[in-house]
C-alpha cells in the first residue's frame, strides 16, 4: 500500500490506519509505504496490528517542497512506468519519494510473488505520487491494483486552478486508472463522476468512517476526562446547553467560511433564543474566521486545537453537534463521522446539497440547512440548533471501520480470484 502520508494525523491516513488494522493477519501481508521527514535510511514503525509492516522512506513528493527536476521525474513516470525503476546516479532520483519507495516495494513484490502469494498494489491520494507508484508496481509484476481517491484529482479537484495543471490531473489520472482493477473514493458524488468517465471502471464508495475503539477507550481515559472537564469548567458556564464545531472550517475549501458568516449573522438576529445556549469551537481556524465569531453577539468561545483523545471528550458533552460546509457537493468531511459515533444530533448548515447532507439524511443523525433559504432558513436554523433533540436512532453501521474493513477485504479478495 503506498500510503505517503500514513505517518501523518490528517484524515486520510487515519482512514486507512482505522481500516488495515482490522484486515485478517492469518490472510493478509500489509506493506505500508510511508514517508519519513529526514533523508535518513529507511525507517521501520510500529504497526498498530499484526501482519503489517511500515517502511517510512525518505524523499519529496510532488509539491510545493520539491524540485521541479524530480516533480517531473514522478510525473513523468506515471507515463513511462519503467523509469523509475531504472538503476542510475541522478539527483532527481536520489530526493524523489516515488523511486525511493518503489525500489522498496520491487524486491518485496518479487519475493512474494517468487513464493506464489497473490499480490494488490493500492495507492491512496494525496499526493499523486502514490496513485503513480501502485500503478507502475502493478504494471510492473501484473497484479491487482487499487487507486483510492480521498478527494477528486479532476472532480472538484484541489491545488492550484490552471488550464495547464487541470489538463495535466486529467492526464495523470486518466494514467493511473487506466491499469487498476477499482477505483474507490470517499463519497457518491465522486464515485459516480469515475464511473461516467471510466464506465468500463469497477468504481466503489469507500467512505470516510469512525473506529469503535476510539470510543470505547473514552471511559477509561483518566487524563482526557481530565483535561476536557477543567476546558469545560473554564469556558462554558454550567448549565449551559452546549453546540460544538470541531477541527477547520474553510482551510481546505474557502466556501465553508461563507457558511460561518452566515450562522453568526443568523444568530445574532436570534436574541433571547440563544439564551442558555453556548457555542464552542475546537481546532484551527483562519484569521478571517476568527474576525467573523469575533462579530457574535451570543454567547461563544474559540479553543485552540487539542489532542483527538481530548476532542472527542469535549464531543460527548456536545448537546448538539455543528457542521460547517461549503459548495464542494462530494465534501464529506472527516470529523462528521466522530460526530455520528457520539450519538449527538448534527446540524449541518451548507451552500449545497452535498454528500455530508445525504449521509445526515440516510442515518437519521441530523438535519442540513441551506444558507440561501431567506428568513425561514434563519428560523430552522434557530429551532435545529437551540430546540430539543430529534431523539431518532442513528443508523450509523455503514461508517463503522469494521464493516467497511469487511468491504475491502471482498473487493481484494475478487480481485485476486478474477
Amino acid at each position: 500500500m503506498f500510503a505517503a502520508h500514513h505517518l501523518s494525523s490528517n484524515v486520510a491516513a487515519e482512514r486507512f490506519k482505522g481500516l488495515l488494522k482490522y484486515m485478517d493477519p492469518e490472510k493478509y501481508r500489509i506493506f505500508v509505504f510511508a514517508r519519513q521527514a529526514s533523508a535518513a535510511a529507511p525507517v521501520e514503525h510500529l504497526a498498530s496490528s499484526p501482519g503489517m509492516r511500515i517502511i517510512a522512506l525518505p524523499g519529496h513528493c510532488v509539491g510545493s517542497e520539491s524540485s521541479a527536476r524530480s516533480s517531473l521525474l514522478t510525473l513523468a513516470s506515471a507515463f513511462a512506468r519503467s523509469l523509475p525503476f531504472r538503476e542510475r546516479d541522478d539527483s532527481a532520483q536520489a530526493t524523489s519519494w516515488l523511486v525511493q519507495a518503489l525500489a522498496e516495494a520491487d524486491r518485496l513484490c518479487r519475493e512474494r510473488v517468487a513464493a506464489g502469494e497473490h499480490c494488490v498494489a493500492i495507492g491512496t491520494y494525496s499526493p499523486v505520487d502514490s496513485l503513480i507508484a501502485a500503478s507502475n508496481l502493478a504494471s510492473r509484476y501484473g497484479i491487482g491494483c487499487m487507486q483510492d481517491f480521498r478527494d477528486g484529482l479532476v472532480f472538484e479537484a484541489l491545488g492550484k486552478p490552471g488550464k495547464l495543471r487541470n489538463l495535466l490531473r486529467t492526464l495523470i489520472e486518466r494514467r493511473v486508472v487506466e491499469n487498476c482493477d477499482l477505483i474507490t473514493s470517499v463519497s457518491g458524488p465522486l464515485v459516480d463522476d469515475f464511473r461516467r468517465r471510466y464506465p468500463h471502471k469497477t468504481a466503489k464508495v469507500l467512505p470516510n468512517g469512525f473506529d469503535p475503539a476510539d470510543f470505547e477507550r473514552l471511559a477509561g481515559d483518566a487524563d482526557g476526562v481530565r483535561r476536557a472537564n477543567a476546558i469545560l469548567a473554564e469556558h462554558v458556564p454550567a448549565g449551559s446547553t452546549l453546540i460544538g464545531h470541531f477541527g477547520r472550517i474553510g482551510a481546505s475549501d474557502g466556501s465553508a467560511s461563507l457558511s460561518l458568516d452566515y450562522l453568526v449573522d443568523a444568530l445574532n438576529r436570534s436574541g433571547a433564543s440563544a439564551t442558555g445556549k453556548h457555542l464552542m469551537f475546537v481546532g484551527e481556524l483562519t484569521e478571517g474566521e476568527r474576525g467573523s465569531i469575533g462579530r457574535a453577539t451570543f454567547p461563544v468561545t474559540v479553543i485552540p486545537p487539542v489532542e483527538r483523545s481530548v476532542a472527542l471528550q469535549l464531543m460527548k458533552h456536545c448537546d448538539k453537534l455543528l457542521l460547517l460546509t461549503g459548495s464542494r457537493v462530494s465534501c464529506a468531511t472527516g470529523k462528521l463521522f466522530d460526530y455520528l459515533a457520539t450519538g449527538a444530533d448534527v446540524v449541518c448548515v451548507t451552500r449545497v446539497w452535498n454528500a455530508a447532507t445525504v449521509i445526515l439524511k440516510e442515518t437519521g443523525a441530523g438535519c442540513a440547512l441551506l444558507t440561501d433559504d431567506g428568513d425561514a432558513g434563519i428560523q430552522a436554523l434557530r429551532e435545529a440548533l437551540f430546540g430539543p433533540g430529534a431523539g431518532a436512532q442513528h443508523d450509523i453501521s455503514a461508517y463503522n471501520r469494521i464493516v467497511q474493513a469487511g468491504l475491502l477485504d471482498n473487493w481484494i479478495s475478487r480481485m485476486v480470484t478474477a
